[in-house]
C-alpha cells in the first residue's frame, strides 16, 4: 500500500484519472486497487462517475459484484459502497445505474433489475418514514414494512442443491 501511495502520480497518469480519484480508490481498496484497474482495462466507461454518487465510479459497483460477493442492490449501495449513507438521495439516484452495471455478472434479467430497484427504493422510503415515528416499536415496524428481495425459502437455505 505504501508503495502505491508513493506512486499516485504515475497511477493517475496510467489510468487517466485525477490524482484525487486515485487517492480515494487507494483509501478504499488499498493494494487491491489493481483489481479495479483490471476491470476497467477493457471498458474505460467504467471510470465514469455513478449518477447521483459522483464520488464513486461505475467500476466500484462492478467490483463489488465480481470480487466482494455482493448479490443484491441493497448490499451494493448500503454496505459495499456506502452510497446509501453518503449521498443526499440515499442511493435512489444511483440505484438503476448500479443495477444495470451488475446485472450481466449477476445474471439478472430485466424483471430482476426492476425488482431490485423497486425493493431498494421501498426500503429507503420505509427508513425515511420510520424516522418520523416517535416510538421505537413503530419506527421498527415501518422500517420492516419494505419488501426484501433477499428472502429465500428455509428449505433452500438448508439444502442448496
Amino acid at each position: 500500500y505504501v508503495a502505491l501511495v508513493n506512486q499516485i502520480d504515475r497511477l493517475a497518469r496510467h489510468q487517466d484519472l485525477p490524482v484525487w480519484r486515485i487517492t480515494h480508490l487507494l483509501e478504499r481498496y488499498g493494494s487491491l486497487v489493481h483489481e479495479l484497474f483490471a476491470l476497467a482495462d477493457d471498458d474505460r466507461s467504467l471510470y465514469e462517475p455513478l449518477p447521483g454518487a459522483e464520488e464513486y465510479l461505475k467500476v466500484e459497483a462492478l467490483y463489488a459484484a465480481t470480487h466482494e460477493g455482493a448479490l443484491h442492490l441493497d448490499d451494493l449501495l448500503a454496505r459495499r459502497t456506502r452510497i446509501s449513507i453518503e449521498t443526499p438521495s440515499r442511493g435512489i439516484d444511483s440505484a438503476r445505474a448500479v443495477a444495470e452495471i451488475v446485472a450481466p455478472v449477476l445474471g439478472w434479467d430485466t424483471d430482476r433489475v426492476e425488482a431490485e430497484v423497486g425493493a431498494y427504493i421501498a426500503r429507503v422510503e420505509a427508513e425515511l418514514e420510520s424516522q418520523k415515528e416517535l416510538a421505537d416499536s413503530e419506527a421498527n415496524a415501518e422500517r420492516l414494512s419494505a419488501p426484501d428481495v433477499r428472502r429465500i425459502p428455509v428449505s433452500r437455505a438448508l439444502d442448496p442443491s
